[in-house]
């Protein structure tokens, strides 16, 4: 006698054959891999790339669960990195660099601002324009900008006992009495401030007098690029997709930075997003690209005001291992 199933009965049976089949064959994805990042500042625009990065899910989508440690003015932000405590970081070269002759691990893996924002302002009608009318000026600067400014007087003949230097916070309140005269600092940052407050100044552009120096870079250690090198590659790739995202949409970064810091001004994020477009996007090669001859020049520069003084191969402080992979052809 053959038994037939009611075909209701049948359909179950089969589902049930099937999602048994399917769960025998596909294991669950692994959950993600989590990653800190240490950040040189608090949370602001100049880390909106890192941000996009997470909130639009590139860093998901590369099995990764990212969160971010806010540095700033007391914070040792290469620490947490050299220890293993961060994988990744955000530092300026120079002490990347410093860092590197000192015995360190660190490398850079990418820049993300590949042309400097430091730049020396005097409101207008100073007259001051260029680094030969810094002489018999006091200058505000701080310790991060104090090397920008000797390297470039230096190259145009300037000794550091022809101007003054005083270090100040940045303060609108300070600027606007013209005492000091020159005031040191990011032009998308603390020059958005002036910008907005309504003064006309003049920027004296360390660039532009040959000491070229990239802004930002993302670093991490040797060890972790020996050790997990897909790790490097996934994290990198989906932040250069954010930079990449961040540059073409700086409208949205307002309410980005608002997600790490509720008081944030969204439009002054905006702003200052849409101020350092031309330091990330230099309209040559890629987001994030490093030359080998920046980094040669920020090491002579170094030498040059006897920062450095240690033996360093720079090749080893940075690698386009990861940069190479990620824009293959």
């Amino acid at each position: 006698m053959r038994l037939t199933l009611p075909t209701s009965t049948t359909g179950l049976v089969l589902g049930g054959l099937l999602i048994f089949a399917a769960s025998c064959g596909t294991a669950p994805p692994p959950p993600p891999t989590p990653v800190t990042v240490q950040l040189s500042s608090t949370h602001q625009a100049e880390f909106a790339g890192f941000y996009a990065a997470d909130q639009l899910g590139y860093y998901a989508s590369e099995g990764l669960n990212v969160s971010f440690l806010e540095g700033g003015p007391e914070v040792d932000f290469l620490a947490p990195v050299a220890n293993g405590s961060a994988q990744f970081g955000v530092a300026q070269p120079a002490d990347l660099i410093l860092a590197r002759a000192g015995g360190g691990s660190l490398r850079s893996i990418a820049a993300i601002y590949r042309r400097s924002p430091v730049a020396f302002m005097a409101l207008a009608n100073t007259g001051i324009t260029r680094p030969q009318d810094l002489v018999g000026k006091r200058i505000r600067i701080t310790n991060a900008l104090d090397q920008t400014l000797q390297a470039m007087t230096a190259r145009v003949g300037l000794l550091p006992d022809q101007y003054e230097t005083v270090y100040l916070p940045s303060d609108m309140a300070l600027f606007a009495t013209g005492d000091p005269q020159v005031w040191g600092d990011f032009v998308n940052v603390f020059g958005i401030d002036v910008q907005r407050a309504g003064y006309q100044v003049n920027l004296i552009y360390p660039d532009d007098y040959g000491i070229h120096f990239y802004g930002d870079v993302l670093i991490t250690t040797d060890e972790l690029i020996a050790a997990q090198p897909d790790l490097i590659l996934r994290f990198t790739r989906a932040s250069l997709k954010g930079w990449t995202y961040a540059v073409e949409n700086p409208g949205s970064v307002g309410t980005m930075v608002a997600q790490y810091r509720s008081d944030a001004d969204t439009d002054l994020e905006i702003a200052r997003m849409t101020a350092s477009i031309p330091f990330i996007n230099t309209g040559e090669d890629f987001i994030g690209w490093m030359k080998p001859e920046i980094w040669t020049g920020m090491e002579l520069t170094l030498r040059e005001q006897g920062l450095l003084a240690a033996p360093l191969d720079v090749t080893q402080a940075y690698t386009l291992r990861f940069l190479l992979e990620i824009y293959a052809p």
